[in-house]
């Protein structure tokens, strides 16, 4: 849908993830290094009763619209947890917050990257994981989709995405502070 060049600052990051599974995933590095080959990965990672497993117990918090593409992404950690106004104008959903334990780094990638793969078994260089530094602890993860293309100057006389657009996806990381967390493959109870 989007690309964007990677821009890190301080507490937010903005980059593009890329699926052909129809799911992006924010996932914990250390509780996926088993997986290493497809027989692996099947196992935890191709139904839907593992990847649930993996969500309650805040190894995986998905990024599920059921669609493959090239999204933009911005993780932002805030304690407040909360959009701008500029990003809460363009909010066409946002989930409940999923649990999400680091152990000090968080990747996000497609479903299919989960794991501890080759470097070589990737065969699309942008299909990496992306790398976020998040200290360890259990976080509070609430993600947010976004009509980016409704907003006056966002796309050029091509229809892609300008400089200043606004991603896909924010992915609000705040600290948990207990209480009940969303535990459903899909990330938005109702897509418009």
């Amino acid at each position: 849908m989007t690309s964007r060049l990677s821009v890190d600052v301080s507490s937010e990051r903005v980059f593009t993830a890329v699926t052909g599974s129809g799911m992006l995933a924010l996932w914990d590095p250390a509780a996926f290094t088993h997986v290493v080959d497809y027989d692996s990965w099947e196992v935890e990672l191709l139904d839907d009763e593992p990847i649930i497993e993996h969500i309650r117990a805040g190894r995986l918090v998905p990024l599920n619209i059921l669609s493959d593409g090239r999204f933009g992404v911005l993780v932002r950690r805030d304690a407040a947890g909360e959009l701008t106004e500029r990003e809460r104008q363009y909010a066409q959903n946002s989930s409940e917050p999923y649990l999400f334990v680091s152990t000090g780094v968080a990747k996000i990638s497609g479903i299919e990257e989960v794991g501890s793969f080759d470097e070589e078994e990737s065969t699309v260089a942008d299909m990496k994981p992306t790398e976020i530094d998040l200290p360890a602890g259990s976080y509070a993860v609430t993600v947010h989709l976004l009509d980016w293309e409704a907003e006056p100057g966002a796309t050029d006389d091509k229809g892609d995405a300008t400089a200043t657009a606004l991603p896909d996806f924010v992915v609000l990381i705040a600290p948990a502070d207990g209480g009940s967390f969303r535990a459903d493959i899909e990330t938005f109870d109702d897509l418009d």
